[in-house]
């Protein structure tokens, strides 16, 4: 039995640092890799950063080790080191926030979401005084979190949104160290403006794809994808590979690791998409991108940067209209299938995602949901 261990330190090189839990009921001081046969000696470090860097090594080991059943090391007899009653151990919250954080970036989170929570982190440990990193993170206030809040108080939306990312850190912090954390969950709430998600009209769809053939080949197939085939651009497209392209080209297979839904999902390619991928994906290797033709995808940003170019030529044109995006393909795709079966079951895994409730909140957004049954109950006079 064992608790995660976690890094007690400070500011100060004259003083210890080390690493603590508890293993079979008893508190563990680590201050080197003496007890795992490694040469990890944090204290000898000349700066800060450094014992730092090796502190989360040591981390790292000594939590491998006891999952494993490797601590102690077989040929070396565990080393207890008293621990006395008058000097307590005090985590700071820089270290349990920073643990807090490892432990969701170590999970199956999307990329996305994983860079949201690293930013709030980074935001809160930059706001926060270093007396109170290097305190217990119980000593937190509501009155300092919601000041720390109050800076993304530019609408309700992006507030929520924040105080929701660092609700999540402070939560995996609680679960560390078993204690409850009410800093964040007593801060106030905002009430956030419903946005209503914009799709393409029917007589819009063959002009902008047109335009995008002629002007931005990448971005044309990955606008067709997202409307053909529910797939998501940025997380799911732009990585593509020949390799994902299964049964003769007519469906695509992607694996938990490559889908925001995190489950293996297969799907079909109608035949005018592959007529327009055939040319390309016969010249592709079995591990190259179908977009950069070559092992290593563009970058996250490359069909935003694609698309914000192509949006400000094509709505001086007239073919979209304010708030139109890539995703609205996805929209689009998803109202017509919607109004032409009312299956919001099939819905869910077209669209991949995780649970019938996060597929009546996409359609709520987009306006569809309970549209005929709103007709239907409406008051009649006679």
């Amino acid at each position: 039995m064992f608790t995660i261990p976690t890094i007690v330190t400070s500011n100060d090189l004259k003083k210890r640092s080390y690493v603590t839990f508890y293993f079979n009921n008893q508190r563990i001081r680590e201050y080197n890799g003496n007890n795992l046969n490694i040469k990890l000696k944090p204290n000898l470090a000349t700066s800060i950063s450094a014992r730092d860097e090796l502190l989360q090594r040591l981390q790292f080991e000594l939590r491998k080790a006891l999952e494993v059943g490797a601590y102690p090391s077989i040929n070396k007899p565990l080393t207890i080191e008293p621990i006395k009653a008058e000097e307590p151990i005090v985590i700071t919250a820089k270290s349990l926030l920073a643990e807090a954080l490892s432990d969701k970036l170590n999970s199956q989170l999307s990329k996305t979401y994983k860079r949201d929570l690293k930013t709030i982190h980074d935001q809160f440990v930059s706001f926060m005084q270093p007396s109170e990193l290097e305190a217990s993170i119980e000593s937190i206030t509501k009155m300092r979190t919601e000041k720390f809040l109050s800076q993304f108080g530019s609408s309700g939306t992006y507030y929520m949104n924040k105080r929701r990312n660092l609700g999540v850190l402070f939560s995996a912090a609680s679960r560390l160290i078993d204690k409850p954390l009410k800093s964040v969950k007593d801060t106030s709430r905002r009430k956030s403006k419903a946005k209503l998600h914009e799709k393409y009209e029917q007589s819009q769809l063959k002009p902008i794809l047109n335009y995008l053939k002629a002007h931005y080949p990448n971005l044309y197939i990955c606008c067709l994808l997202t409307y053909s085939s529910w797939l998501r651009p940025h997380e799911e497209i732009r990585l593509l590979t020949l390799d994902n392209f299964k049964n003769n080209m007519t469906e695509v297979h992607l694996g938990g690791d490559e889908n925001k839904g995190m489950k293996v999902r297969v799907v079909y390619i109608p035949d005018y998409v592959r007529a327009e991928l055939s040319p390309v994906l016969s010249k592709l290797n079995r591990k190259d991108n179908i977009f950069s033709l070559a092992p290593v995808p563009f970058n996250e940003s490359y069909f935003n940067t694609q698309w914000s170019r192509a949006y400000a030529k094509m709505f001086v044109l007239g073919l979209v209209y304010e708030d139109q995006t890539i995703y609205s393909f996805r929209h689009t795709a998803a109202v017509k299938t919607y109004r032409r079966t009312k299956d919001v079951f099939l819905l869910q895994k077209l669209l991949g995602h995780s649970t019938i409730v996060v597929t009546l909140k996409y359609l709520r957004g987009l306006g569809e949901l309970n549209t005929d049954e709103l007709k239907e109950a409406a008051p009649q006079l006679d």
